[in-house]
């Protein structure tokens, strides 16, 4: 539940070592997994250049406008750093989404947290879209419109 709201996420893995899966880049815009999905949280690892590659990559394939967040993951292995926390910025402001820099091994509330940012994000998207929707009706309804019947419909003339 988010924000008493039932949300149901998937996980969905297909971060692969692109040196040993390389038409695995394909799998993402075309994929029934993505063009279902209201969100996307997009994972790479800090002490893993092909990774980042991987979903800038794999972004770029994407269409549509669903909301996304970027996750830089394992800080907790700073040494090993491959991606610096700024190119993780840069791509999140090229992505115009949230970024998040966690360590899953040590820190389960980093996780939490970017998933239910993601998952507020989309509610918010619903609920302005469903607004948008019930707005749009109602001018329908409120307009002085006269339905003019075409030869199909009737023998009777148009009005």
């Amino acid at each position: 539940m988010v924000d008493s709201e039932a949300v149901l996420c998937e996980i969905w893995d297909t971060c692969p070592k692109i040196e040993e899966n390389a038409e695995a880049l394909s799998l993402t815009a075309g994929s029934e997994t993505v063009q279902w999905a209201d969100g996307l949280l997009l994972v790479y690892s800090i002490t893993d250049r092909d990774s980042f590659n991987f979903i800038r990559k794999a972004k770029e394939e994407l269409a549509g406008d669903m909301p996304v967040a970027l996750v830089g993951n394992k800080v907790d292995m700073v040494h090993l750093r491959q991606v610096s926390t700024d190119e993780g910025e840069i791509l999140a402001k090229d992505f115009e989404c949230k970024f998040f820099e966690i360590s899953a091994a040590e820190h389960v509330y980093q996780v939490a947290e970017a998933f239910l940012e993601l998952c507020r994000e989309v509610l918010t998207g619903k609920r302005k879209s469903k607004q948008s929707f019930i707005d749009k009706i109602d001018r329908m309804l409120s307009g002085s419109r006269t339905y003019n019947r075409g030869k199909s419909d009737s023998i009777s003339p148009k009005e």
